[in-house]
């Protein structure tokens, strides 16, 4: 198993100055870095005293075979979603928070800085998405 940061290359937006509600997002291209099943890959890193709300994965492009993840963080390899299909069809959005997942009343507090990451279940050498996230700064 092998860590990837690629995180480094993530585009951060501030959504709203007043309430300090921020936006990140980071599409990890595996045809530029291919990885192996149980390999983790660090897509975003995450602030301390951040107020996650909500991650997504966006297929950019299918694999083009069987090829799945988990969406989490460093507490957790599915923190956000047990199961993330990268062969799904380009454009096939994935929310994070859903009714039954362990987060979705109130998101996760990070009292320390941290990462979304995604743990592959299967190799890829094609694939191609877009993890957001969006979460709020708390000032301390």
């Amino acid at each position: 198993m092998a860590t990837y940061d690629l995180a480094t290359n993530f585009v951060q937006a501030v959504m709203d100055t007043g309430t300090h509600v921020m936006k990140a997002e980071n599409t990890i291209n595996f045809a530029a870095t291919n990885v192996q099943s149980a390999d983790v890959i660090k897509c975003l890193p995450i602030p301390a005293n951040a107020i996650v709300f909500n991650v997504y994965a966006i297929v950019r492009t299918a694999e083009g075979a069987t090829c799945t993840g988990t969406l989490g963080d460093t507490g957790g390899a599915a923190t956000w979603k047990s199961s993330v299909n990268l062969n799904a069809t380009a454009g096939t959005v994935v929310k994070g928070l859903e009714a039954t997942d362990a987060n979705a009343t109130n998101g996760k507090f990070y009292s320390a800085s941290d990462f979304i990451q995604l743990t592959m279940a299967n190799a890829s050498a094609a694939a191609k998405i877009t993890v957001v996230a969006f979460y709020g700064m708390i000032e301390r």
